[in-house]
């Protein structure tokens, strides 16, 4: 595995710098929204870079199975999976908010084994091969090491607007705001994910999150010496309630989302 890793990981770079580059040509030209539901948007260039990518998987790798945000909302399987999410941050996008990315990740019997994060608008290549650390641009990645709640900042991705996440998450959102020196939301989970790896944010959580949108986000930060759990016990790719930290206050972390748990 460790070699179908490392190569799985430079063809995830090989393939997000072709979505980035279609991305980059697309800015700024208009483009039929579709309102999947409130607060969800995407367009035909989501599709057209998913089926992009599923094409060039399969040609080079024929035997692995495909999971796509806007093609296929299937739950995650047994064996070699890629996990893609075109653009996560469509809406961003389709705004103009230069806050987005193309997420793709390698899965091993639903546990992530390669990832890449490219971030278009700051050329930021994010990426990971399990048990290989994690990189930007080549360079290693690393959590940081901040060890009190006060000093640290938080990432979250809101619910949507009328999800059934909606009022816990305003509690916890509550108690996360006064408790810590500051909450950054950006509208892409991804990046937020790589920002984490990268130490920019300390923490992380999230509800009624995708697959596609933490498989790549969630090896990074392991790779780079973080903490990934969920909220409710389960496995990652079967959870909807995800959180990650830095391991001088994951300890904290948990026990302020969870009070009622320590």
């Amino acid at each position: 595995m460790t070699k179908l890793a490392c190569q799985a990981r430079d063809f995830a770079k090989t393939l997000a710098l072709e979505a980035a580059n279609k991305l980059r040509q697309s800015v700024g030209q208009k483009h039929d929204v579709e309102f999947k539901s409130p607060g969800d948007w995407c367009s035909a260039l989501d599709r057209q870079i998913e089926d992009h990518l599923r094409q060039r998987i399969a040609e080079r790798f024929p035997d692995h199975g495909f999971l796509g945000e806007e093609s296929a909302h299937t739950e995650i399987k047994e064996g070699l999976l890629w996990v893609v999410d075109p653009i996560d941050g469509s809406m961003n996008f389709l705004r103009g908010y230069p806050q987005y990315a193309i997420s793709i990740a390698l899965l091993s019997d639903g546990e992530p084994l390669a990832a890449c994060i490219v971030d278009p608008s700051r050329q930021e290549v994010f990426s990971a091969a399990a048990g290989h650390g994690a990189c930007l641009n080549d360079t290693p990645l690393h959590v940081a090491q901040t060890v009190a709640l006060s000093k640290a900042v938080a990432a979250t991705v809101f619910p949507k607007p009328q999800s059934t996440w909606m009022p816990g998450y305003l509690t916890e959102f509550g108690q996360v705001v006064s408790s810590m020196a500051g909450v950054r939301r950006s509208g892409s989970m991804a990046l937020e994910l790589a920002y984490l790896a990268a130490g920019r944010v300390d923490t992380f959580w999230a509800h009624g999150m995708g697959s596609w949108d933490a498989a790549a986000g969630v090896l990074l930060i392991r790779e780079a010496g973080g903490q990934v759990f969920t909220l409710d016990g389960l496995r990652w790719c079967d959870s909807q309630s995800i959180a990650a930290a830095a391991p001088g206050v994951a300890k904290a972390w948990l026990a302020l989302l969870r009070p009622e748990a320590h």
